[in-house]
């Protein structure tokens, strides 16, 4: 029998990226994009390629809809012999209690269980159906936000042990898997809603960038992606090089030796400070404190100080910058830069 091009296509991507022999847990919200992924993932596990627990995470958002999709992808596994775990979150509970908007929150439990699932089942990878259409979304919001070149280039197929083998393909690919493989998905109702940004570049900005400048603009997007992406990993192995020169590190602190830092390259300094910074202990580090910290070197005030995220701190003394988590009150009699 002649299997369909876009059918293959799966296939092969998922073949691509998995290697055999994997245990991997599959996160499947009951949308096209995913049942196609868990569809492609059973028929592999089923030739004893792989081993795969499918997880859906339900937020506490949309009701009974929501609870109709977790029915559906647990009938779907049912079906095929695949493991199957429903785990329920409170996104309104973390919104409270954090200054998270919905889709941030919801994002975080949904990793966060991911990652719970993947350690209890002693996965070697966590998949996820981003597609193309996401790729190129994620790279306008990052645009419309400000971002460096590490934003722009969007999303990767594999970071750690997270797997997006069908970044390549196209929503629109995944839809038609759907229908020739006769699979029932769900639709997201949050998908509709306006006072998402996400739902505005996909239903406003994007189709009148394709009116009015560009019809391939998804495609120019994540091509640039693509691009970036290569450059990026490049500036990045620069730098973690150079930082091997100049770093003395011990545990929850980072000294750098900055003496000579106007003849390092900006991109490769400000890579350099935000290494120094999460190897010290930091797990965010905006623009702002990154430039900041730049400047704070290329002064060369001994004795000046500054803040930083998370209750970090940076002092810079006599050609060294040092990073490290502050006590309460240390450096009171000190210049705050």
């Amino acid at each position: 029998m002649q299997v369909e091009p876009i059918v293959k296509k799966v296939y092969n991507a998922l073949k691509q990226y998995i290697p055999s022999g994997s245990r991997l847990v599959v996160a499947v919200s009951g949308g096209a994009d995913s049942m196609a992924l868990a569809d492609g993932v059973a028929q592999l596990e089923k030739e004893g390629y792989c081993q795969a627990l499918v997880l859906h995470v339900e937020h506490g958002l949309r009701g009974e809809e929501a609870l109709a999709d977790a029915e559906l992808v647990r009938s779907f596994c049912e079906e095929r012999g695949l493991l199957f775990v429903c785990r329920h979150v409170d996104v309104k509970q973390l919104v409270k209690e954090s200054k998270l908007s919905t889709e941030e929150a919801a994002r975080k439990l949904r990793y966060q269980m991911l990652e719970c699932e993947a350690s209890d089942y002693q996965a070697d990878f966590i998949l996820t159906a981003h597609h193309a259409d996401d790729q190129a979304e994620t790279v306008m919001l990052k645009l419309l936000r400000g971002t460096g070149l590490e934003g722009l280039s969007g999303m990767r197929v594999r970071s750690g042990k997270l797997l997006r083998p069908l970044l390549h393909l196209t929503r629109a690919h995944l839809e038609n898997y759907c229908a020739l493989q006769k699979l029932v998905y769900c639709y997201d109702s949050t998908n509709a809603d306006l006072a998402y940004t996400r739902n505005r570049i996909r239903q406003e900005l994007l189709p009148y960038l394709e009116r009015a400048f560009n019809p391939s603009i998804k495609k120019a997007l994540v091509q640039t992606a693509e691009i970036l992406q290569e450059d990026d990993a490049c500036l990045t192995l620069m730098a973690q090089e150079k930082f091997q020169e100049l770093a003395n590190c011990t545990d929850g602190e980072v000294i750098l030796n900055v003496r000579k830092w106007q003849d390092i390259p900006a991109a490769l300094r400000k890579r350099i400070l935000r290494q120094a910074y999460f190897l010290a202990g930091g797990k965010e580090l905006g623009y702002r404190h990154t430039e900041a910290l730049d400047v704070l070197c290329l002064r060369r005030t001994s004795g000046k100080y500054l803040k930083l995220p998370q209750k970090m701190l940076a002092v810079y003394k006599y050609g060294s910058l040092k990073i490290h988590h502050v006590a309460k009150g240390e450096y009171k009699d000190e210049e705050e830069y």
